[in-house]
């Protein structure tokens, strides 16, 4: 928390900085002086080397014209010859005595072994007689009972080889102490023999260590001599320099802190008030500053009282123009519901009221008068005595807040607003008749909507009704964030299979075989059950899910179609297109691309209210579609209004006549006229006919008599799933009679 001050990190700053220097300097003068200590132990130690290596030298010599005199001793090999072992061991011995040696050994080319003075042979190791047959003239350093030594031998040859004679000096403590002593520095030496003693062999923390090698006898293991001088001995020299350096960045570092703290108060005094200041202001305060000082400090503080009058009046002109709408200087929304969340009554309504034909309005007299309306309308509005808060909601709606008991009341006070301000406004100079509607809600109701939002969407529905005030309907609204869900829930329906496809075959009656099949799609929630396509279908369309499903259907029926190709039924599959993707061509281009070749056996059904939006477009993508090979079908003929118009310019292969007149068809009925008629203009046109929602022998007759061309519904079958559909026709018949019947197995 102390670094929360500008003194203290100033203190901190420049004193870790000296700080830094100084520790800086002092670590190098250490590491300068430890490393000449290093280097002078390390050229004392090479010294002591050499002088090892000579003194190894001269005791290798001395025991190699030893051994060499004895192994040609003729006597000497008699005894080895004849394996007098008493004489072997008296004459080691007095060789042993006059050369002043630690130890001498016979060693038999049988592997047998006698030391000076011993009675009797004895077993020698494997490593030394393997080393000893591979060159019987060695020198080298050996442990020999638990102890290094340093080994020369010779061979025994009368003629042939009889064994060996070896020679050896122990080094031991007495030998290294005398190497000690010839060293200019206190230092300790260690004789290793590789594999022994491994922790040894490397560096100690806080030594200096030098290791020279020593040739093993014959191929037994090397050792190496390790010379070691402790690193503190050779610092101690320079201990009191290093203290004094130390001492004195301290000191440097301590003067520095001192100075820093003092000026820093000086710098950070003013500021802290200056701070203050700040805060008051912040909490909506009145700040003095009381900074007397003719330096930078003081202008600052000078500058600052200049500031906090600026901002103050900048904050005041912000305040009201956040709540002031800039295009006709009424209140605005925010005011609005700054006015809802602070009242405390329990009898205030909202209301959003608009004039009607606005867009109208708009077109005659321009944007800017419309602005101008809007604002004369929004004054005439504040003027009225009834009223107790107002804002432009957005556009040309106006919310208004009023005090009423019950809808009752509200809807009969709203009246008498919408009379006293429905009046005629003049603008620029031009005489506008203003007819004015409103949606009205409660301030308290209940719901996810804010009673402003309810209030327009009352404006809307009064307008869909065609009456002048509405109060908000929420049953009408319906739940838009259910159908959110429900789309979500349908993406998931996708992939785990509750959203499937069913086919409905169509029956060609002239040739009384199934030409193709209508792909529908079914949804089996596994909470809401059944789901009508007809809803999750126009929610699809609300929500702009309609072309990834309608992407999955195009799946679903190419993988199921050939499925429908390996059960040996070559059938056109017939798929329903939204009318929203009718002016998609990018969705439309991708269908063309996805079925590529098989194109010519699909037909795509739509209605002929699709082209109603956009026509140009909507035929032009038909047209498309037709030049890609696609069968067109229009889908649902009869069940709105229908257009000659459309019905002549859209380039269709089939015209399908809506259930609704099938259904009910009889004999002579005004349906029969009307279906025969349609037949008959379809034909004419070009196009082949099916009738949807034959349900019964007789009314697919009488298709047949008319000259329909295509028969559906469930007399021939109701929609089925694909493998289902694979059975109906493995087991569709044809059975003729007088009124051509048709059935299938």
């Amino acid at each position: 928390m102390a670094f929360r001050h500008l003194k203290t990190k100033l203190v901190v700053a420049y004193g870790g900085l000296l700080g830094l220097i100084l520790a800086v300097n002092v670590l190098t003068s250490y590491f300068a002086i430890e490393a000449a200590a290093r280097e002078k132990i390390d050229d004392e130690m090479a010294a002591t080397e050499a002088v090892s290596n000579r003194l190894w030298q001269m005791r290798a010599d001395k025991l190699e014209e030893a051994a060499g005199v004895v192994s040609r001793d003729f006597g000497f090999r008699e005894a080895v010859a004849t394996d007098d072992v008493a004489t072997m061991s008296s004459a080691l011995e007095n060789f042993l005595n006059r050369l002043d040696a630690e130890a001498a050994y016979i060693v038999t080319s049988d592997g047998r072994g006698l030391m000076a003075g011993a009675t009797q042979t004895e077993t020698v190791e494997a490593e030394l007689l393997a080393a000893l047959n591979a060159n019987g003239q060695e020198t080298g350093v050996a442990a020999l009972d638990a102890a290094v030594h340093q080994i020369v031998s010779r061979p025994i040859m009368a003629p042939t080889l009889l064994g060996w004679v070896l020679f050896a000096e122990r080094l031991d403590e007495a030998e290294l102490s005398e190497l000690e002593t010839l060293s200019a520095i206190p230092l300790t030496a260690q004789i290793l023999i590789d594999g022994q003693n491994g922790d040894d062999a490397g560096s100690k923390p806080g030594f200096v260590t030098r290791s020279s090698p020593i040739k093993g006898f014959g191929h037994l293991p090397d050792a190496v001599l390790k010379l070691e001088y402790p690193l503190a001995g050779a610092m101690a020299p320079f201990r009191s320099m290093l203290l004094i350096i130390a001492l004195m960045a301290a000191g440097g570092i301590v003067a520095l802190l001192v100075c820093t703290w003092f000026i820093s108060r000086t710098v950070t005094g003013p500021i802290m008030k200056l701070d203050e200041a700040a805060q008051a202001i912040a909490d909506g305060k009145k700040a003095g500053l009381d900074v007397k000082a003719d330096d930078e400090i003081g202008r600052l503080a000078n500058s600052f009282s200049h500031m906090v009058k600026e901002v103050q009046a900048r904050e005041d002109n912000i305040l009201k123009l956040s709540l002031t709408d800039p295009e006709t200087e009424l209140p605005n929304r925010r005011a609005m519901e700054m006015f809802l969340s602070g009242t405390d009554r329990a009898d205030v309504y909202c209301a959003a009221v608009s004039p009607e034909r606005f867009a109208n309005i708009t077109s005659v007299i321009g944007q800017a008068a419309s602005n101008e309306l809007v604002a004369l309308l929004g004054q005439r509005l504040q003027d009225m005595p009834d009223i107790l808060a107002l804002g432009r909601l957005g556009g040309e709606v106006i919310g208004i807040a009023i005090g009423a008991a019950s809808d009752e009341e509200a809807h009969a006070l709203l009246g008498a607003i919408l009379e006293g301000a429905g009046r005629p406004v003049r603008v620029r100079g031009e005489l506008v008749d203003v007819q004015l509607s409103a949606g009205f809600a409660p301030l308290g109701s209940d719901g996810k909507l804010s009673p402003l939002d309810q209030s327009v969407i009352g404006l809307h529905q009064a307008r869909q009704r065609r009456l002048p005030i509405f109060a908000f309907d929420k049953v009408a609204y319906g739940d838009p964030s259910g159908t959110l869900s429900l789309m979500s829930e349908m993406v998931a329906g996708m992939e785990d299979g509750s959203l499937y496809l069913t086919y409905q075959p169509k029956v060609d009656l002239r040739s009384q075989t199934v030409c193709s099949a209508e792909a529908l799609l079914r949804w089996e929630h596994p909470e809401r059950g059944f789901v009508s396509p007809e809803d999750f279908v126009r929610a699809a369309e609300e929500t702009g899910h309609i072309r990834p499903l309608s992407e999955w259907v195009f799946r679903q029926v190419k993988d199921e179609r050939a499925r429908f190709l390996d059960a040996g039924h070559d059938i056109k599959i017939a798929v329903n297109l939204s009318g929203r993707l009718l002016t998609d061509t990018d969705f439309l281009r991708w269908s063309i691309g996805f079925l590529g070749a098989e194109a010519d056996r699909y037909c795509l059904e739509v209605t002929e209210t699709a082209v109603i939006d956009d026509p140009t477009l909507a035929l032009a993508n038909i047209q498309l579609l037709r030049e890609a090979g696609f069968e067109i079908s229009i889908d649902d003929y009869g069940s709105g209004l229908s257009s000659l118009s459309y019905l002549k310019q859209i380039p269709a292969h089939e015209l399908k006549i809506d259930k609704s007149f099938v259904l009910p068809l009889k004999v002579g009925s005004s349906d029969a006229l009307l279906i025969k008629s349609t037949i008959d203009l379809a034909h004419s046109l070009g196009m082949k006919v099916t009738a949807e929602g034959v349900e019964t022998r007789e009314i697919m007759s009488m298709l047949s008599v008319m000259g329909a061309d295509r028969a559906q519904g469930y007399y021939i079958s109701r929609p089925v799933r694909s493998e289902s559909l694979i059975a109906f026709l493995n087991s569709f018949t044809v059975e003729a009679d007088d009124e051509k019947s048709l059935k299938s197995g």
